[in-house]
C-alpha cells in the first residue's frame, strides 16, 4: 500500500493574489481523497497577497505545502517543486487556470489503468472571468488512445501548444531522465520541458477528457517582452534543436519543423516590439547559431532567406510591418 500520494500538484505562484483562490477551490473541490494528492505552490517573490492568501489553505488542509522564494522565474519555481514532490505522478497548474471538478480522478485512473509515462488531457481557453461552474468533463474509452513518446511527438504536439500544463506526467520518468526547466527561462522553457518528457516516454495517452481552463490575460509571460526574454527563449529553443539531431525520420521532421516555428516567433517578436528592436543585432545572432543547429532539409525558404541575408531580411519584414500597420489605420478612418 502506498504511504505517498498518487499525484503532485505543481503551482508556480507569483503576483497572482486576483485569481489564486479560485485556482486552488477547483483543486480541492476534485473528487479525491485528500491523502491521494498533494498541493505545493511555490511563491517566487510575489509583491501582493498571494502567499498570504495560499497560506491560509495550509491551514485548512493536511495536503497542501505552501514555500516562498526568492524571485527566479517561473522554471526555477518549477524546478524547486518537482524536488518537494512525492507523488507517483505530477502535473503543473497555472496560478491563475483552473481545473475542471472531478476531472482528475479518471485522469489518474487512465494512467495507472494503462501504466502510463504520460496522459495529455484536453484543455479549454476561457474569459477571464470564467468560473469553474460553467464547465464539465465528460470520458468514455474510445476517446483514448495509446502510443510511444515518438508517435505523440509525431502525431498529437502542436507548437501553439507548448506548454507543460494539462498533463500528468510519472515522476519516475523525469527523475530517471533528470528532466527539468531550463533555469531562468521564462518563454518556451515549458515547451523544452515537456518535449524532452514525450521523447523519453515509453506509453503516451492522449485522453479526450477536459482537465484545464486556461485563462487568457493581460499578465501573461508574453505581456513584458524583453531582448533577455527572447535570448533566453533562444536557449529553450537550442534544447529541442539539439533533441532533434539525435533523431530521424517524421520526428526529426517534426522537431524541426517546431524549432523552425519558434525561430519565426522570435523573429516576429524583434520585428514588431520596439522595445527589443534596438537590440535586434543580439537576438539574430542567437538566431542564426539555431539554424545552424537544423537540418537543412527543414527550413522554409523564409528562414533560408533569413540566413543568407539576415539584415536585410529584418528591414524588409520591419517595411512591410509598418506599411500593414499604416493602411489599417487608414481604413478606420
Amino acid at each position: 500500500m502506498n504511504n505517498h500520494p498518487i499525484l503532485s500538484i505543481i503551482i508556480p505562484l507569483y503576483n497572482c493574489e486576483k485569481y489564486i483562490k479560485q485556482c486552488l477551490d477547483t483543486i480541492f473541490r476534485q473528487e479525491m481523497n485528500e491523502s491521494d494528492f498533494e498541493v505545493i505552490v511555490i511563491d517566487d517573490g510575489s509583491k501582493d497577497s498571494g502567499y498570504s492568501l495560499a497560506s491560509e489553505y495550509a491551514k485548512r488542509y493536511q495536503n497542501i505545502i505552501v514555500i516562498k522564494q526568492e524571485n527566479q522565474g517561473v522554471a526555477c519555481a518549477r524546478n524547486n517543486a518537482l524536488e518537494k514532490a512525492t507523488g507517483d505522478y505530477v502535473t503543473f497548474v497555472d496560478a491563475d487556470d483552473m481545473l475542471v471538478s472531478g476531472s482528475l480522478s479518471t485522469l489518474i485512473k487512465i494512467a495507472v489503468d494503462n501504466k502510463a509515462d504520460i496522459v495529455k488531457a484536453a484543455h479549454k481557453e476561457v474569459p477571464e472571468d470564467a468560473v469553474c461552474e460553467d464547465f464539465s468533463s465528460s470520458h468514455d474509452n474510445s476517446s483514448i488512445q495509446v502510443m510511444t513518446g515518438e508517435e505523440a511527438i509525431v502525431n498529437v504536439t502542436r507548437m501553439k501548444e507548448g506548454y507543460c500544463w494539462g498533463y500528468l506526467i510519472s515522476r519516475k520518468l523525469i527523475t530517471d531522465n533528470r528532466l527539468s526547466f531550463p533555469p531562468k527561462v521564462a518563454f518556451m522553457e515549458d515547451w523544452a520541458f515537456i518535449t524532452q518528457a514525450i521523447l523519453k516516454s515509453r506509453t503516451f495517452v492522449n485522453a479526450d477528457v477536459l482537465l484545464y481552463l486556461y485563462r487568457r490575460n493581460s499578465s501573461s509571460c508574453m505581456a513584458n517582452v524583453t531582448t533577455e526574454k527572447m535570448l533566453l527563449g533562444c536557449k529553450a529553443i537550442g534544447i529541442v534543436a539539439n533533441l532533434a539531431k539525435d533523431t530521424s525520420g517524421d520526428v526529426k521532421k517534426k522537431l524541426s519543423d517546431n524549432v523552425c516555428v519558434n525561430i519565426n516567433i522570435v523573429l516576429w517578436f524583434t520585428i514588431h516590439y520596439r522595445s527589443i528592436f534596438h537590440r535586434k543585432k543580439e537576438i539574430i545572432k542567437a538566431l542564426l547559431q539555431l539554424l545552424q543547429q537544423v537540418d537543412r532539409t527543414y527550413i522554409p525558404e523564409s528562414l533560408k532567406l533569413f540566413r543568407l541575408f539576415p539584415s536585410m531580411y529584418i528591414i524588409v519584414r520591419n517595411l512591410l510591418a509598418s506599411r500593414k500597420y499604416y493602411f489599417s489605420c487608414s481604413s478606420l478612418k
